[in-house]
């Protein structure tokens, strides 16, 4: 629809072809007039006033008068029979006044047209600068806890520097936001991909491990809230997956999936040592996973891999 009201409203063209492209719309509404008089054989103007009404909304309300006129004049031409008869001079005025009336209709519509398109894009920039700014908030806090991580014990500074990954992958989201059909979504390809990478650049693991984000569809978008939430919870699986899988320089490769069918289903794969029988996944981490798939109304699921591990998020957003 946009783009639609850009067509109509945004163009710059000069007087004369605006006239012409007029003139031309009105000659195919006479015709197709002409057209209706031969097959019926009584004469009418009504295919007249759509060219008179489309030519006052895409250019202006010069166009507009001038379609009306050359309506006017079309309609007395169609309908004279020899003489000017009462009932010709009522019908040609009376249709004058009516063309005259869509003109101005016309120019109304395109009046709140462009109010509506400049609303909206006054709507698009705000969110935007409200977005660019809850970013640059939280970049800053992110900042200031890796800081403050600086200065605290091994433990502290690990907690500290976990929760700035997480604040990273919220402000992450006001990168891939966009405005799509009255909403608020983000690019799950584009968005997963950034928070991957984060990830490894803040973790710098020691032995050559790669990753590869996969989606179904490159156009895949969520909505913000439902993006935040399976991003954190990609965020979780890879850190679990970059500290515990691939102990000293061990190599290996890490696959993080998205796919969008009735549901959501996120993925997160590696090649490293696998899920022991006595490991605790009951740490933060895990914590904020599971209490995220439940916000999503999902549930997880561990899969041990010769080698590797695999846990599936499978959700149902609403």
């Amino acid at each position: 629809m946009n783009s639609l009201y850009s067509l109509l409203l945004e163009h710059r063209l000069p007087s004369l072809v605006r006239y012409c492209i007029s003139a031309c719309i009105m000659v195919v509404c006479a015709v197709l007039q002409m057209a209706l008089q031969m097959q019926t054989g009584v004469p009418g103007y009504f295919l007249l006033l759509p060219g008179v009404f489309l030519s006052g909304l895409i250019f202006d309300r010069g166009s507009g008068i001038f379609a009306a006129f050359i309506a006017v004049s079309v309609g007395a031409y169609l309908s004279y029979g020899g003489g000017f008869a009462l009932n010709y001079l009522a019908a040609n005025v009376l249709f004058a006044i009516t063309a005259a009336g869509t003109a101005t209709i016309a120019e109304f519509q395109r009046a709140e047209l462009s109010r509506v398109m400049l609303a909206d894009k006054t709507k698009t920039l705000l969110l935007q600068e409200m977005a660019h700014r809850t970013k640059n908030n939280l970049t800053i806090l992110g900042g200031m806890i890796r800081l403050e991580a600086r200065h605290g014990g091994p433990d502290v500074a690990a907690a500290l520097e976990a929760t700035a990954r997480r604040l990273q992958v919220m402000a992450e989201v006001y990168d891939h936001l966009s405005l799509k059909q009255d909403s608020r979504s983000v690019n799950m390809r584009f968005f997963l991909t950034d928070v991957v990478e984060k990830v490894f650049q803040s973790l710098a693991p020691s032995g050559p491990v790669a990753f590869q984000v996969i989606c179904e569809d490159e156009d895949v978008y969520l909505r913000n809230d439902h993006a935040l939430a399976i991003g954190i919870i990609a965020n979780e699986l890879v850190t679990n997956s970059l500290k515990y899988a691939f102990p000293g320089d061990a190599p290996g490769h890490i696959v993080v999936a998205f796919s969008r069918g009735e549901g959501v289903e996120l993925s997160v794969t590696d090649t490293g040592a696998g899920l022991s029988a006595t490991a605790d996944t009951g740490g933060l981490g895990s914590r904020i996973v599971q209490l995220l798939t439940q916000q999503l109304n999902g549930e997880i699921d561990y899969e041990r891999l010769n080698p590797g591990l695999r846990v599936r998020v499978r959700a149902n957003p609403r």
